[in-house]
C-alpha cells in the first residue's frame, strides 16, 4: 500500500513542480528580504597623517575618496548580531578589526566595509589583511598600501601610491589608471590585469593565471619590469627601459 502512496506523492510532485518550484523560491526570497542590515557609521578626524589598518575575516571592502568630506567615514554593515567589528583610532593610526573570529566559520559572509576618505588627504599606510571577501579602491592617495588576501577580487581605479605589495591566494587583481612607483604583485591562482598604469619599478609573480599591460601613453617607459608567468599568457604592451 505504502508503495502506492509514495508513486502517488512522486506523480503530484512531477505535476505541481513548477508551483512547489515557485512557493520555495518566494519563501527564499522572503527569508533574504525579512534579514535586517544592521549599520554603524564612524567619524574619524584625519588633520594628521595617519596609517589604516583593516584586519577581517569574510568582508567586503570598499574604500573611496570623497571630495565633499573633511573627516573619514567609516559604515559598518553585518547582517546578524555574532558579527561585530572594533573600529578605533589614537594620534597615528585607524584601526578595523571583526573580532568574531572564532565563530566566522558558522556565520559566514555576512559583513561589508565602506570607508570614505577626503581626497586631498594622504594616507600615510593602508593595510589591508582579508580571509573572503571583495576590495575596492577608488580615487585614493597613499604612500603605501599592502594587501594579503585569500579569496576574492582586487580592484584598484585612480589611485597614486608609491609602494604597493599585494599577495593573493585566489582571484583576479585588477588595476586602472594609476600611478604606482613600486609594485610587488604576488599571485597564485588568478588574473593580473593592468591598463594605463604608470610606475617605475615592478616585480610580477602569477603562479596561474595569466598577466596582461597594457598602457595608452607609448612614450611612457616603465624603469624596471619584471614578469614570470608559470602557467598562462603573459601579454605587454607598455614601454620598458630594462626589456
Amino acid at each position: 500500500m505504502w508503495i502506492y502512496v509514495l508513486v502517488l506523492i512522486l506523480i503530484l510532485c512531477l505535476i505541481f513542480r513548477d508551483t512547489i518550484i515557485k512557493v520555495i523560491k518566494c519563501k527564499k526570497k522572503d527569508f533574504y528580504k525579512s534579514q535586517t542590515v544592521k549599520s554603524k557609521t564612524y567619524e574619524i578626524n584625519l588633520s594628521k597623517e595617519k596609517d589604516l589598518s583593516i584586519d577581517v575575516l569574510d568582508t567586503d571592502i570598499k574604500v573611496l575618496g570623497d571630495e565633499n568630506i573633511k573627516d573619514i567615514i567609516i559604515q559598518t554593515d553585518y547582517l546578524v548580531e555574532e558579527c561585530c567589528y572594533e573600529v578605533s583610532s589614537d594620534e597615528k593610526s585607524i584601526r578595523i578589526m571583526r573580532d568574531d573570529k572564532e565563530k566566522y566559520k558558522q556565520i559566514g559572509h555576512t559583513g561589508r566595509i565602506l570607508i570614505k576618505i577626503p581626497e586631498k588627504i594622504l594616507l600615510n599606510k593602508l593595510s589591508i589583511v582579508l580571509t573572503n571577501g571583495d576590495i575596492e579602491i577608488y580615487d585614493i592617495n597613499f604612500h603605501n598600501l599592502d594587501v594579503r588576501a585569500s579569496n576574492g577580487w582586487v580592484k584598484l581605479d585612480n589611485v597614486k601610491v608609491k609602494n604597493l605589495n599585494i599577495f593573493k591566494t585566489h582571484g583576479d587583481v585588477n588595476i586602472n589608471s594609476g600611478t604606482i612607483s613600486n609594485v610587488n604583485l604576488n599571485m597564485h591562482n588568478g588574473n593580473g590585469d593592468f591598463v594605463d598604469v604608470y610606475g617605475e619599478n615592478m616585480d610580477i609573480n602569477v603562479v596561474n593565471g595569466d598577466f596582461i599591460y597594457a598602457n595608452a601613453d607609448d612614450k611612457y617607459e616603465v624603469k624596471k619590469l619584471n614578469v614570470n608567468v608559470e602557467n598562462g599568457r603573459k601579454v605587454l604592451d607598455v614601454k620598458c627601459l630594462n626589456k
